[in-house]
């Protein structure tokens, strides 16, 4: 009776351990543990800018609302309320689940000059450089 709870426990505890070791094969992730996926698409579908109270500077007029974006020539091109100090804001934007933004966003930034930012797909073969392009509300 001993033996056969004893080849129980080992057989469940052998089982959990094949199956902890296994489902980590299935998901590749890389060098920053970031899932691996099968995915391609690749743009940005969001931007925003966000000033030192945390709070969007940018115009907010049909054609430039969260910027505008153009996914064919990957550039954003947005206007700023007057006023604003590009020296210092946090830029964001928005991706489909699984693409890498390099370089961070969300971070302060300088953008009195165009910035560039590279986005990878989810099966890292495809990369997208977006230029964007801040200017001052007039």
């Amino acid at each position: 009776m001993k033996t056969t709870k004893l080849i129980i426990k080992l057989a469940f505890v052998t089982i959990c351990f094949v199956f902890a070791f296994t489902s980590c094969f299935d998901y590749p992730v890389d060098d920053d543990g970031n899932l691996i996926t099968d995915r391609e698409t690749c743009y940005m579908s969001s931007f925003n800018l966000l000033g030192t109270d945390n709070q969007s500077v940018l115009v907010t007029v049909p054609t430039y609302s969260n910027g505008m974006i153009d996914t064919i020539n990957c550039t954003v091109n947005a206007v700023a309320k007057f006023g604003t100090n590009l020296k210092k804001v946090k830029p964001y934007c928005g991706v489909i689940t699984d693409v890498l933004v390099s370089p961070k966003m969300g971070v302060w930034e300088d953008f009195t000059e165009p910035k560039q930012y590279v986005l990878t797909s989810g099966n890292r073969k495809i990369k997208r450089t977006y230029t964007i392009t801040i200017t001052l509300q007039k």
